[in-house]
């Protein structure tokens, strides 16, 4: 690697570089880089500073070259006829077809709003087949059910929408019916096979207000799946769970460190009350926990995952509000249909695969890693 001068952040050779074109339009060199064989999940981009990367390494600066006011201005103009409206306000995000790719831009001001940055995140065209994600069996098979409440948890930026399109796909695949997705933007558009695809957008400008509206709407729809994309609030979480009860399958994302810390924040969200837990425990087919680590020689990313079944047992443990015991329940190893994150570690780790330390970071369980390493 090079290192640009006035930053301790490298910068790719001309070789990974692949003769990016630097004179070109910012448009251009997006597009560019989004056609590239570089590994990275992000672009990010400063005025006054060169573009740059997230990749499994960290981040590596593309050129030495920065990236003007005028030429941002240009992109926004591009992704946002009103960007000067909204980025006075706060910071956007907006999904949109860049010709040969999809991203979501997060476009917003910094510096007292003297400087303009964006940061881009790209999406398949169409969703990547389930068997390819590196999904467990057990997790896999989310995607046959055809009622109740499944929740997807992770940390940010930890796979999870990529994950969900590609449940929502392995249905589109199997089966007739209606998916309602509710999204905050619409990232990955989803093609029409054996069902109709109604992908709803959250915000100022979308076809919502909110998730919550978004969810109270979708059982008038007639559907037989609903997603959402992230549940953030108390109405939110009760009207997931009202939808469950209603009879379709309802596949929700929600933010936590682990399986536990999951349900005990949704437990938290209904209101913590004994009929809640309740009609969680009835409600919940399972939950999914997962983590994306960067490969050992840092040119890919590896999923790790973590999936707990609803058997009798667990669902008595969640009725009772003993989340604690949980994690004891997983480790028994008893339950059809339940992995832990740690399983899933050691199979990486002993196939060399991602790094201790990584695998330590990514662990829901650390009294039981350290018996691992």
């Amino acid at each position: 690697m090079e290192h640009h001068q006035s930053s301790q952040i490298p910068t790719l050779t001309y070789i990974e570089n692949e003769d990016h074109p630097v004179f070109g339009t910012l448009v251009e060199q997006i597009l560019h880089l989004l056609n590239s064989r570089l590994v990275f999940s992000d672009i990010i981009i400063h005025q006054n500073s060169p573009l740059m990367l997230r990749q499994p390494k960290g981040l590596v600066a593309v050129t030495d070259s920065p990236i003007t006011r005028e030429e941002l201005e240009e992109f926004f103009d591009v992704i946002e006829p009103n960007w000067a409206e909204r980025i006075a306000d706060r910071a956007f995000d907006r999904s949109i077809d860049l010709h040969t790719a999809r991203i979501r831009a997060n476009c917003f001001s910094f510096q007292g709003k003297k400087r303009w940055g964006c940061v881009i995140r790209r999406f398949p065209k169409e969703p990547l087949p389930l068997a390819e994600l590196g999904l467990p069996r057990d997790a896999q098979e989310f995607a046959q059910l055809t009622s109740g409440l499944v929740l997807i948890i992770g940390d940010t930026c930890q796979g999870k929408s990529t994950t969900i399109a590609s449940m929502i796909d392995e249905i589109n695949k199997r089966r007739s019916g209606h998916i309602i997705t509710i999204e905050d933007p619409v990232e990955t558009l989803i093609p029409q096979r054996k069902c109709i695809i109604t992908q709803r957008e959250v915000g100022k400008d979308g076809d919502v207000e909110s998730y919550y509206l978004g969810a109270l709407d979708a059982l008038r729809e007639r559907p037989d799946v609903i997603v959402i994309g992230e549940i953030r609030d108390a109405q939110t979480a009760q009207e997931a769970l009202a939808l469950a009860e209603s009879g379709p399958l309802v596949l929700a994302s929600l933010h936590a460190r682990s399986t536990e810390m999951g349900l005990q924040k949704m437990l938290r969200l209904l209101g913590s009350a004994d009929s809640q837990a309740q009609a969680l425990a009835h409600a919940l087919r399972g939950v999914l926990c997962q983590a994306l680590l960067p490969s050992l020689d840092a040119n890919r990313y590896y999923l790790a995952s973590e999936c707990l079944g609803n058997t009798p047992a667990v669902a008595r443990l969640i009725e009772a509000g003993d989340l604690g015991a949980l994690r004891a329940h997983m480790n028994s190893g008893r339950d059809p249909g339940t992995h832990t994150m740690n399983a899933s570690l050691e199979r990486l780790l002993a196939g060399h695969k991602v790094s201790v330390e990584d695998a330590r970071n990514a662990t829901t369980d650390r009294v039981g890693f350290a018996e691992l390493v």
